[in-house]
């Protein structure tokens, strides 16, 4: 059955979920006895279902393991919880006036441990407009073909996305610290505003834990 990868953790019992996982480095998850990749677009073939991962969980078989599913719906449906979550390029594909950073961060909290960590990464719009009114008032004789064209496709790629996965909402500092603790489900411990990810440096991560009750 697809959706297995080796068992490469180094004893941990901490669990993690990484969501919108697309291509997988397996290294950075070496600290964890179990991870689950969810992404809508995995491979059938290479992937299991929610139903099945339910169904076979726990199990040590499934310690590393691609699930394809909608995010909402592993969210709705998933019954266990992790103690790390890594949400990356995810973000700013949900749609803020529909209420959907607010109903994921819920989820998230619900699928989490008490003491879970969440790590976000998000295209920074404070960057991208600095790349853009850079290229606006720059003249061309300064970019090559080529880095002009890295620069448009750069700007539009993250500000915009393929029609089939556009962006729906715009990240800040600021926003997203209006976007997280306005819900109260999560708080901002750290945010690192310049961030090379994916090879481009338009990006920010942003460290999040759970507010503490009180007793």
């Amino acid at each position: 059955m697809g959706g297995y990868l080796m068992n490469t953790s180094l004893g941990s019992n901490k669990t993690c979920l990484n969501i919108g996982a697309g291509k997988i480095d397996l290294n950075r998850y070496l600290n964890f006895s179990t991870v689950v990749h969810v992404d809508k677009y995995f491979h059938p073939a290479a992937s299991m279902s929610i139903e099945t991962l339910i169904t076979e969980w726990p199990c040590s078989m499934i310690s590393r393991c691609l699930c394809k599913s909608d995010i909402f719906e592993f969210v709705d449906l998933f019954p266990f919880k992790f103690d790390q979550v890594y949400a990356e390029r995810i973000f700013e594909h949900m749609d803020y006036t529909a209420g959907e950073i607010g109903r994921l961060l819920e989820g998230l909290n619900v699928l989490t441990n008490k003491d879970a960590t969440l790590e976000i990464v998000v295209p920074n719009a404070i960057k991208l407009s600095k790349m853009l009114l850079e290229y606006e008032n720059t003249d061309d004789k300064v970019f090559t073909h080529i880095s002009a064209l890295n620069a448009k496709l750069i700007i539009n790629t993250e500000f915009c996305n393929v029609r089939q996965d556009s962006h729906l909402s715009v990240w800040t500092p600021k926003l997203a610290h209006e976007y997280i603790e306005s819900e109260g489900t999560w708080k901002i411990d750290k945010i690192d505003t310049d961030v090379t990810f994916a090879g481009r440096d338009i990006y920010m991560r942003i460290f999040c834990s759970k507010p503490q009750k009180n007793t």
